[in-house]
């Protein structure tokens, strides 16, 4: 009898044995989920960071090019005042020009401001989402380190 139970102990412990290894092998796979999704999360907030970062070096280009333009016009517009009788016509078709190009580079450049707004705000977005899967992948870590199935495993194999 006394056979019997140590075999029954023997068989609670292979079967108690198994299911701690299961449930190692879960948690373990979960870390390893959520490591390729903050890995993914990571790959999307560089990939924004870059778009930011062209986003932000066009606006300082076409902010660049107004700023000539309006030289350019200042320029300009003191020229043909010099020139009045022959640079009328001439003038009044520069001034429409540059008026409506003045007005394409404002309208870009509110477009790109709100691109970039939008563009921050994913930013912060992709941010605090890897902010949380850090700290998930950290609690993972610390329930995966107070699993007793890692001494019993050691154990098992000595």
């Amino acid at each position: 009898m006394a056979a019997e139970e140590v075999l029954q102990t023997v068989d609670h412990y292979k079967t108690e044995i198994e299911r701690l290894t299961k449930e190692l092998t879960e948690t373990t796979h979960e870390k390893i989920q959520a490591a390729e999704y903050g890995l993914v999360v990571l790959e999307e907030k560089l990939t924004l960071k870059q778009q930011y970062d062209e986003l932000e070096a066009e606006y300082d280009s076409l902010k660049q090019e107004l700023e000539q333009l309006k030289e350019a016009f200042g320029q300009s517009f003191s020229i043909h005042r010099k020139v009045a009788e022959d640079g009328e016509t001439r003038e009044e078709t520069l001034l429409q020009e540059s008026a409506s190009k003045e007005a394409y580079y404002l309208g870009k450049i509110l477009e790109m401001q709100n691109e970039l707004k939008q563009s921050r705000a994913v930013v912060t977005n992709v941010q605090a989402e890897n902010e949380r899967l850090t700290a998930v992948v950290q609690d993972l870590k610390e329930v995966n380190s107070k699993l007793p199935v890692r001494d019993l495993c050691e154990q098992a194999i000595s």
